[in-house]
């Protein structure tokens, strides 16, 4: 299907929503928007693909836009986009009102953390527009029974995340509640070739769009990779932030943990380096207020995890420090898609030890984009253009001094010291939750650590006679002291000394000579073998490779394996070496009460009290709180105002059953008191009491209260009896 023009004008949009375009600041459209919007409007289901920045939130938004027009009186929202996170879900937001703001549309946001008090009153508000989370989204639906079947446009933004973080039972029962007519757009920066496992969200005869899959990421991004130890980043941080980074650039600094953001925003503060920060468990009031002074540049550092990687749009960010490198080539991509946006440039810093440099390599293969490792002669040559691709060290020089303020710090502020603490540990967790580099890289790693001579990275040479002098002297040094790293003296500990009388030298001595007459009778040619006459057997021009020429950016591209795959993998069930023994554990089953059989031990044993929908899917008992009735009752709101199912029916699968029992019953016994028409409609109980009711109690109450004295007599008798007899 060919896209009609290049410009917006040309994709025959009404004036209110060129107006919005215009308005926002929108010339020319971007490929994946001059490839994508006239495909939506045409009505067909759309997976597309395009790196961070290429403006995929308008590629949606203007078609949605468009097709609504205006705003109608009709019960329920027409379009559904759902975010993986509550910042992106904003930034939508935000985009939508932009581009609306020329038409009567409604949007509205449901997102977790906000009150469901005020959610309910927007779903009453009946918007065109809902933009939400999952979770939050089917805890709406399930409290008011919300039934989508308005909905004609649902978007997926950020689609292989979505189906990465674990929302499967609440995007099965979302899904299962649209109608089948839906149009489905799903939208992310990486996307697999085959589009196998989005089938899931009900796409039907799609068409893919992919852009940009030979370049990942932007042609105006400069990626630094620097090698430090783990012990020295924190330094080389300091220095990248105090001499090479301008302070009125904007840096977003990611971090392996919430631990190490706490301790390195203490540090920096300290260096009076002004920066706020983000991460997973943060109030979400904070959350905006952290966001809002950075998009305000009132600080220029922003620490985050990879929270802050996907869809949080920071406009004119200038540079992206790793701190730790990302162990996936998707997730480099999305962090530093943060950077050289729309056009504009921007840096990436990697600070990478010797167990991240694997990781580089995989990332080499996947973006196609080979590195180089500095070279030590550099201090020599002028020509100096294209570093951007280099893998050099930070002179040791730099790590010093930096490293001499920081322990400084620790020795002013003891806190410091238990958060550095508190850092190693948490890093230790990180370690074993990061993924395991593949055997090629690392064997690629091996070959490039013991050939290649890495000399400084070309952005700490300075050219002045002063620093190149200084520079040359250091790099001296540091040969000298890896030469002596790597010294194998000849002599043992027994052959050392002055003393040539002592028996153990003697000893040793003589056993040398006899040695070196065996050793002398073999040819070294057995035991060694060069590497210079090693080939490849490979030969590039004719060899057929099992793999296909794109297989490494696939690899990269696809989804990460869900919690309930990876623990069946990581389990190991031994079935015994004995006939009896496997008998006995294919017949051991457990009895479940609830279900009233007999079950496989752990199997599909829920986490938490799951209650089953009217689609079938299981869902937490939690999402069914009775918050919804408590505030309509409250606010004495009409029910069939958000009423957006076809019949008028308001009730779920549970309030069903529980009728028609109730039907039942009274078909089998009609209560005495049940007016005649034959309904089943309960009379409530009658408060007031006859005459003959009220003399019939009094009576009750004279008889009880005679027998009861009657016995008290019977009782005080019998015990003055005892007493005379004793």
């Amino acid at each position: 299907m060919k896209s009609s023009g290049g410009s917006f004008p040309s994709m025959k949009l009404s004036k209110p929503v060129l107006k919005g375009i215009y308005k926002k600041g929108y010339k020319n459209p971007t490929p994946i928007q001059r490839k994508t919007i006239p495909i939506v409007l045409s009505g067909n289901d759309v997976v597309a693909m395009a790196r961070t920045g290429s403006g995929k939130t308008a590629a949606f938004l203007i078609p949605i836009i468009e097709k609504l027009q205006s705003h109608k009186t009709e019960k329920g929202a027409r379009v559904l986009i759902l975010s993986p996170t509550r910042e992106l879900a904003l930034q939508t937001h935000k985009f939508a009102r932009e581009f609306a703001r020329f038409t009567d549309l409604k949007c509205e946001t449901i997102l977790g953390g906000d009150s469901m008090v005020r959610q309910f009153e927007k779903i009453h508000d009946n918007p065109d527009i809902i933009i939400a989370t999952p979770g939050r989204l089917l805890h709406v639906a399930v409290e008011m029974n919300l039934k989508f079947s308005a909905i004609q446009m649902v978007v997926f933004d950020e689609a292989d995340r979505l189906f990465e973080m674990g929302f499967k039972e609440q995007l099965n029962e979302i899904l299962s509640r649209l109608s089948s007519k839906r149009q489905t757009l799903l939208f992310s920066a990486t996307l697999p070739q085959t589009i196998v496992d989005f089938t899931k969200a009900g796409l039907i005869d799609p068409i893919l769009i992919r852009l940009d899959t030979e370049t990942k990421i932007s042609e105006n991004l400069r990626l630094i990779h620097l090698s430090c130890r783990n012990e020295d980043k924190l330094a080389t941080l300091l220095y990248l932030l105090k001499n090479t980074i301008k302070p009125t650039e904007q840096t977003i600094v990611f971090l392996p943990t919430r631990h190490h953001i706490e301790y390195i925003k203490e540090i920096l503060d300290q260096c009076f380096i002004s920066s706020t920060y983000l991460y997973s468990s943060l109030d979400s009031e904070a959350r905006k207020i952290n966001i809002h002074l950075f998009h305000l540049k009132k600080v220029n550092v922003l620490l985050v995890t990879d929270l802050a990687a996907r869809g949080v749009d920071i406009p004119l960010l200038d540079n992206v420090i790793n701190f730790n490198f990302p162990s996936r080539s998707k997730l480099f991509v999305h962090r530093v898609g943060r950077t050289a946006r729309a056009g504009k440039s921007g840096t990436a810093y990697s600070l990478i030890s010797n167990d991240e440099l694997p990781y580089l390599f995989t990332l080499s293969l996947f973006l196609n984009q080979p590195f180089k490792a500095a070279n030590p002669s550099i201090l020599n040559d002028d020509d100096d253009d294209d570093y951007e691709t280099i893998y050099g060290h930070v002179p040791q020089s730099i790590i010093d001094e930096q490293n001499e303020i920081i322990q400084k710090l620790h020795g002013n502020f003891s806190e410091l010291d238990s958060m550095d603490k508190v850092c190693n540990s948490a890093y230790k967790q990180y370690l074993k939750t990061r993924e395991v580099a593949d055997g090629e890289s690392v064997r690629k790693m091996k070959t490039f650590l013991s050939n290649e001579k890495i000399g400084y990275h070309p952005i700490f040479i300075d050219r002045s006679t002063e620093k190149v002098d200084q520079l040359k002297m250091e790099n001296e040094r540091v040969e000298m002291l890896s030469s002596i790293k790597s010294y194998k003296p000849n002599l043992t500990v027994f052959e050392m000394g002055k003393n040539k009388t002592n028996t153990a030298r003697e000893v040793m001595k003589a056993k040398r000579q006899i040695s070196e007459k065996i050793m002398g009778k073999k040819p070294n040619s057995s035991f060694e073998k060069s590497d210079e006459n090693e080939t490849n057997f490979k030969d590039q021009g004719f060899y057929l490779t099992y793999q296909s020429s794109d297989f490494h950016s696939e690899k990269g591209l696809q989804l990460t394996k869900s919690f309930d795959t990876q623990l069946k993998e990581s389990v190991l069930d031994f079935d015994g070496d004995e006939n009896g023994q496997i008998t006995k554990n294919q017949n051991q089953l457990k009895w479940d009460r609830k279900k009233k059989k007999f079950i496989q031990p752990g199997e599909n044993e829920p986490k938490m009290k799951k209650i089953r929908t009217e689609s079938g899917n299981l869902i937490n008992a939690s999402y069914k709180s009775g918050m919804y009735e408590k505030w309509r009752k409250k606010s004495k709101t009409d029910r069939n105002v958000i009423n957006d199912n076809d019949d008028n029916d308001d009730e779920d699968g549970e309030e069903k059953q529980k009728r028609n029992r109730s039907i039942k019953m009274s078909s089998r016994k009609k209560p005495k008191h049940q007016s005649g028409g034959g309904g089943n409609k309960r009379i409530p109980k009658r408060e007031l009491k006859t005459k003959d009711e009220i003399f019939k109690k009094r009576k009750r109450l004279e008889r009880i209260q005679t027998h009861q004295k009657k016995k008290q007599k019977q009782r005080f008798a019998g015990h003055k009896k005892g007493k005379g007899k004793r």
